[in-house]
């Protein structure tokens, strides 16, 4: 015997308000498709939704595995940053850095001692009375010559 829907009859669906499978007259429909149901336990009107014990066999066959993620790019950046200030610093003793101030002159090559920054080196003096120093976290703009 074939199971027809119809207006009026009963079907399971997921109850928006009680949140479970439960039974439930159809109300409205529209061509073969079930719309709107009425809940019988709390008699609340909602549009159909599919039994949630019918979904999992659905979205089983509809997903695909997904490729495993690439790590960022910004970690081997970081790598490279620390490994060119390690070459920059390599030999030097702690006697060799100058703590930095803004008074002082800089130039090409003087390894600084600064609070914030920790050790770094002068990369290359830009116009102006700013230099390109080389930390461990990264380069940084400093000003010198005031």
């Amino acid at each position: 015997m074939i199971k027809t829907t119809t207006a009026g009859s009963e079907v399971d669906a997921w109850c928006t308000k009680c949140k479970l499978d439960l039974n439930h007259r159809i109300i409205a429909m529209d061509g073969d498709k079930i719309k709107r149901v009425e809940c019988l336990t709390c008699r609340g009107h909602h549009n159909y939704r599919r039994p949630k014990s019918a979904e999992p066999l659905l979205k089983a066959s509809k997903r695909k595995p997904r490729a495993p993620r690439k790590a960022p790019s910004r970690v081997s950046e970081a790598e490279q940053r620390r490994k060119e200030w390690e070459e920059a610093i390599m030999g030097r003793g702690p006697d060799d850095f100058v703590a930095y101030n803004i008074s002082i002159a800089l130039e090409a090559g003087l390894l600084l001692r600064h609070k914030k920054f920790g050790d770094g080196a002068v990369r290359e003096i830009v116009e102006g009375g700013k230099a390109r120093v080389l930390f461990e976290d990264g380069e940084k703009l400093l000003v010198y010559g005031r």
